[in-house]
């Protein structure tokens, strides 16, 4: 009897444990960006009910979308030549200064897209329609910036 009580102990013991490990993994944060976007995309299709404005907004995330990826791509080259410029002992500090340059060069005209992406949006959109998606849009776009991070 005490041995199938010590079983029985064990058991609640140890399978709650197992079942703790056997979860889910937590999606890739572009993942979690594309999956946001599509129910921005849904929630500008539900609040807009101009057809034609909607889609026009859909078609403005999908560009902000395709801007979000290729600024995640430069950054990768980006730090790609900064790792070779480190791993080259004879790289000079104008090899440098030119890469940061042209870094920060990328990322302002970046940020410049983006503002004039979100400003048509918002000419397209009602101040009414704006706010009520101001919450989705928020949440997509910090979604994005998670996806651009290392």
């Amino acid at each position: 009897m005490q041995r199938l009580a010590r079983r029985a102990s064990v058991a609640v013991l140890v399978i709650p444990s197992l079942l703790a490990c056997h979860h889910k993994p937590e999606p890739a944060p572009t993942q979690v960006a594309e999956t946001d976007l599509a129910g921005y995309q849904a929630e500008i299709r539900k609040v807009v009910k101009d057809s034609i404005r909607a889609e026009q907004l859909v078609g403005m995330t999908n560009e902000m979308g395709q801007l979000v990826r290729d600024i995640a791509s430069q950054e990768r080259a980006d730090r790609a030549a900064i790792a070779a410029l480190d791993a080259d002992y004879g790289a000079s500090r104008a090899q440098y200064d030119s890469a940061i340059v042209r870094t920060a060069t990328q990322r302002r005209g970046f940020a410049h897209k983006m503002v004039a992406v979100r400003l048509r949006m918002a000419s397209v959109a009602t101040d009414a329609e704006w706010e009520q998606l101001k919450s989705t849009r928020v949440r997509v776009l910090d979604a994005d910036l998670n996806a651009v991070q290392p």
